[in-house]
């Protein structure tokens, strides 16, 4: 798989952009945006994530370290 740049991320993520962006399986993905604190919405058992909302929380000015084992 190849990985995204920003610029061609849709302006709406789900858990595969997330994933497929960051080289990380699917399921941290959904763990990732459900417990690593970006903002989310939930429509159903659907997890949708803004760009600009990834995008801030990517750039955020704190370390971070996420177990999400």
């Amino acid at each position: 798989m190849q990985k995204a740049s920003l610029v061609s991320l849709p302006d709406v993520l789900d858990a595969k952009d997330i994933a497929g962006f960051l080289g990380i399986g699917y399921v941290k993905a959904l763990k990732l945006i459900r417990y690593g604190g970006m903002r989310y919405i939930q429509i159903g058992r659907v997890y949708r994530v803004s760009k600009a909302n990834f995008t801030d929380w990517l750039n955020c000015e704190q370390s971070m370290i996420i177990n999400l084992d």
